[in-house]
């Protein structure tokens, strides 16, 4: 969690967060090459939030915002759009680094759990962008037996940072179709991944 001063709880809204750090952004100065989606060197957003302190819950089940990040893919054109259209963006977990996962975390109480995914997306993935799709809601047990409850969008990548708040993680673009291979030890956000195909107008693979 930001430890900038925020409302009397100590946690620096979303949107405070970003206009605080507005004035870090850079130019634009390259692209992908996909779609609109550019590349800008510095996020607004330059810490993630930590702890639980501020955490939604339900009882004892914990909610969480879960976003399956897309763009065009570099041979898509101007096709109608389609899983085989697009990439998903997957990141390095920072408990396992070597395994790949979606973005996702804790909804905290001064945000909706639409702002709440696009901060996560900024956070942990560095990109920003518009939802399109509401995938629903899933609950689930962690490893560890703990309730969870996942909460899924569809955000269309428009912005993409060199630098980010946590830019320690490894990400990469893949296809739906590895993207199941990546995610199959992560059976709640391989079924936000199977909703997302569901979203586009595919069948489940």
């Amino acid at each position: 969690m930001s430890t900038e001063q925020g409302d009397e709880s100590g946690v620096a809204p979303y949107g405070a967060a970003v206009r605080e750090h507005a004035a870090a952004t850079l130019p634009l100065h390259t692209t992908t090459g996909h779609g609109d989606v550019g590349e800008e060197h510095i996020s607004p957003l330059q810490h993630s939030r930590v702890g639980r302190a501020n955490q939604r819950y339900d009882g004892a089940t914990r909610l969480l915002a879960c976003v399956v990040v897309v763009r065009p893919a570099p041979d898509a054109g101007s096709a109608v759009s389609t899983p085989s259209s697009r990439q998903v963006l997957l990141i390095s977990s920072s408990k396992h680094p070597d395994e790949w996962i979606l973005p996702k975390g804790g909804w905290e109480d001064d945000e909706s759990i639409e702002e709440c995914a696009h901060r996560e997306a900024e956070e942990e993935a560095g990109v920003t962008g518009s939802i399109v799709s509401d995938l629903g809601q899933l609950d689930f047990a962690t490893h560890k037996g703990s309730p969870c409850r996942l909460y899924g969008f569809v955000l269309q990548c428009e912005r993409q940072y060199a630098h980010w708040a946590e830019s320690s993680r490894r990400r990469k673009w893949v296809s739906f179709e590895e993207a199941h291979t990546f995610l199959q030890k992560r059976s709640e956000l391989l079924h936000m991944l199977r909703r997302a195909q569901q979203a586009d107008g595919a069948d489940e693979a």
